[in-house]
C-alpha cells in the first residue's frame, strides 16, 4: 500500500468473488499480470472487469454518468439483463484549449453515423468527434441495444433526478466529466438513487503515482474522492480499489 497516494483497499481482481460474496471467481487475462498501470486500456483490463461485477450482481435498473460510444453500456446490457439509464453532453467535452477531447480519424472512403460532428484536419483528413450527436451510444445502436437503453442528453450537473425514487438504481458507473468537481457531482447525485446493497463504480481511479502524473483525468478522480471521504464513509459499507485496474467499487449502505 505505500505506493498508493490515498488510504484505501487495495484488493486483488482475483479475490472479488470473496470480498463481494460471489460463486463465481474473476479470472484476468494472463497478458495483463506484466502490463504497467499507466498502458492500460480499458476495453481489455476494465471492461473485463466491469462485466463480471454486472454478470454477478445482476442489476435490473443501471445508472451510467459517461456513454461516449457506448462500450460502457454494452457491457452492461450483454453481461445482464438490466436496462441502461445514461448521460452524456450533447456536444461532447473540450480540453482547455477548446480542442475536441475525443474524436479520430474518419477512413477515407468511410461514413460518419447519421448527424456526427466531423471537421477536416489541417492535413486534409477527416475527423469524427466521438463523443458528440451522432456517435453517442453508437455501439449500442448498432448492436440493437437502444430498445434496453434510456440515454440522456445533458449536462450530468444539471441532470434533474427528482422524478426517480431513491434507491431506483441497483448499480452505477461513474466515468463522464473528471474534473474533481463533476465527479464529486455526479457522486452526490447517484449514492441517494442506489438501493441498499447496490454497485457503485467509478473509472479512471488509479492512486499509482506514475499513473497520476501521466493522466489529468485520475487525478480529477482521485481528488474528488479524498473530498467526498465523509460521503463516501456514511453511505458505503465497503469502498476499494481493484488491482490492477483503473476501478474503484463500493457498496451502499
Amino acid at each position: 500500500m505505500s505506493d498508493l497516494l490515498i488510504d484505501l483497499p487495495a484488493v486483488p481482481s482475483g479475490q472479488l468473488s470473496e470480498r463481494l460474496d460471489y460463486a463465481e471467481a474473476f479470472v484476468a487475462a494472463p497478458e495483463l499480470a506484466a502490463r504497467p498501470l499507466a498502458d492500460w486500456k480499458m476495453e481489455e483490463g476494465d471492461l473485463p472487469i466491469l462485466q463480471y461485477l454486472y454478470r454477478n450482481h445482476r442489476p435490473l435498473r443501471h445508472l451510467e454518468f459517461g456513454t461516449w460510444k457506448g462500450a460502457g453500456t454494452v457491457a452492461c446490457l450483454e453481461a445482464c439483463a438490466a436496462s441502461v439509464w445514461t448521460i452524456n453532453l450533447p456536444e461532447g467535452e473540450r480540453d482547455q484549449s477548446g480542442e475536441w477531447a475525443y474524436w479520430e480519424g474518419l477512413p477515407e472512403g468511410d461514413h460518419a453515423p447519421k448527424g456526427a460532428v466531423t471537421r477536416q484536419m489541417r492535413n486534409g483528413d477527416w475527423a469524427i468527434q466521438t463523443d458528440a450527436r451522432g456517435a453517442i451510444g453508437i455501439k449500442y445502436v448498432e448492436k440493437g441495444l437502444g430498445h434496453r437503453v434510456c440515454q440522456i442528453y445533458c449536462d450530468s450537473r444539471d441532470w434533474d433526478t427528482s422524478a426517480y425514487p431513491a434507491g431506483f438504481f441497483d448499480s452505477c458507473l461513474i466515468d463522464g466529466g473528471h474534473t474533481a468537481e463533476i465527479v464529486r457531482s455526479d457522486l452526490e447525485k447517484a449514492i441517494p438513487l442506489l438501493r441498499r446493497g447496490g454497485l457503485l463504480m467509478l473509472h479512471d481511479f488509479c492512486p499509482v503515482a506514475q499513473v497520476l502524473e501521466a493522466c489529468s483525468a485520475p487525478r480529477g478522480v482521485l481528488a474528488a474522492v479524498q473530498d467526498a471521504r465523509g460521503l463516501l464513509a456514511e453511505s458505503l459499507t465497503d469502498l476499494f480499489w481493484v488491482q490492477p485496474s483503473w476501478l474503484l467499487v463500493g457498496v451502499r449502505r
